[in-house]
């Protein structure tokens, strides 16, 4: 009976040995690269997955020689890791991704079993258990959002009532209406529908990784109204204040100044200040169907899938227009420096001024190769502009997303 337990202990530690080599192995192939050594991200991305490959080499190499007290050394040291990495992840998460964690967790008392049944002397399977659980506590670490580095501005926030007014203006060839959380606006054949404020889709109040803690934050339906020759809309909730106003400025230029209050520091992976999706009243197909996009000169695709994406972000302190090596991974090619980002179609011109006042430089714990939280993207008929998010890169990563009063200036021009 105890030879056939035995013969049971090692073949599962045999697999054990097998899955962490082979988790690991792809784990590092698909982690970012370009990271800092001396940075956390470095520990996650690029260090951990080949840790993990030669912690598991190195037990079924003790497996095969029949050295119990390695073998009880090191199957310590995964269970270690795997409390801390999958007890953290399963008590704090919310989502059932986060429940699934169960597995793993009870998976790390079994591995301490064993471990103790390989070797008696405590002292051998604790000391190794505790060097696990503080590899397990780096990985946290190095997952939780960095602090947050947005600038608000020094601006109260702006209130006003709201008319009881149709939010609808009309000049020339340009109208305007506010709908639900969109300024829409009509120019000709052309109409752009704007979310101007904030419209964070992945948060994770805990601020690690949404995956296991997720939720969306976005202000509710704006109450709107026509007040003279402006159209005045507002919204609140437990996350942000907003208000703002729209004009029509000369003949074929509409301007949306938007005051937008974030009451408490918000961690996101995926989350725009302005997102604007561009589209035709007449003809077959959204924008990109017949129509191209550039940014101050240079041509900017839609980035479809399995196209490299191309996007606006900050390197090293200087804005510029960026392409992936394919899809949003890095490393990436610098195509040019951008003074102020403008965006031009063949019937309209898009200009978010206040954007890169604002938006984060601080390298994206995603992304990788210096580029920055702060980023405007491009995916398909939609245009999307981050102050904080790690869309470009990997993972479920949130970076935060600093309390205070955001004033955004949009402006749409027809052409």
């Amino acid at each position: 009976m105890a030879k056939t337990a035995d013969v049971a202990a090692r073949g599962l530690l045999g697999i054990t040995a097998f899955c962490h080599a082979a988790g690991g192995f792809a784990y590092a192939l698909s982690q970012p690269r370009g990271f800092s050594v001396a940075s956390a991200a470095f520990f996650e991305h690029e260090l951990l997955g080949p840790l993990v490959v030669v912690v598991a080499t190195v037990l079924g190499f003790a497996l095969v020689t029949r050295r119990e007290k390695l073998v009880a050394a090191v199957t310590g040291a995964f269970a270690g890791f795997w409390f801390v990495v999958a007890g953290y992840g399963l008590f704090t998460g919310t989502t059932s991704y986060a429940r699934l964690l169960v597995l793993p967790f009870a998976g790390a008392f079994l591995l301490a079993a064993l471990a103790h049944r390989m070797h008696r002397r405590l002292v051998v399977v604790v000391l190794p258990a505790l060097a696990g659980a503080l590899s397990g506590a780096g990985f946290w670490a190095s997952v939780m959002a960095p602090r947050a580095s947005t600038f608000p501005s020094n601006h109260a926030p702006k209130t006003g009532t709201i008319p009881e007014a149709e939010p609808a203006l009309h000049k020339g060839g340009l109208r305007v209406r506010v709908e639900g959380t969109s300024v829409v606006v009509d120019a000709g054949i052309h109409r752009a529908q704007i979310v101007p404020s904030f419209d964070y889709d992945a948060v994770a109040d805990g601020c690690g990784l949404t995956v296991l803690d997720h939720r969306s934050a976005r202000l509710p339906p704006f109450r709107a109204g026509r007040d003279g020759d402006r159209i005045v809309f507002a919204a609140e909730d437990a996350d942000f204040e907003a208000f703002g106003m729209v004009e029509i400025q000369g003949a074929s230029t509409v301007r949306i100044d938007v005051s937008t209050t974030v009451r408490r520091e918000l961690c996101a992976h995926l989350g725009s200040v302005v997102a604007v999706r561009l589209s035709r009243l007449r003809g077959s197909g959204d924008f990109m169907q017949g129509e191209e996009a550039s940014i101050n000169g240079f041509s900017w695709p839609s980035g479809d899938t399995g196209e490299p994406s191309f996007f606006v972000a900050f390197r090293g302190g200087e804005l510029g227009f960026h392409r992936a090596t394919r899809d949003e991974k890095g490393p990436f090619t610098t195509l040019g420096t951008i003074d102020e980002p403008v965006i031009t179609t063949r019937g309209l011109r898009l200009r978010v001024p206040s954007w890169k006042d604002q938006a984060s430089r601080e390298p994206s714990p995603t992304a990788g190769w210096g580029i920055s939280q702060g980023a405007i993207e491009h995916y398909g008929a939609w245009f999307f502009w981050h102050i904080a998010a790690t869309s470009i890169g990997r993972g479920w990563h949130t970076v935060r997303t600093a309390p205070g009063t955001y004033e955004t200036t949009i402006l749409v021009d027809a052409l």
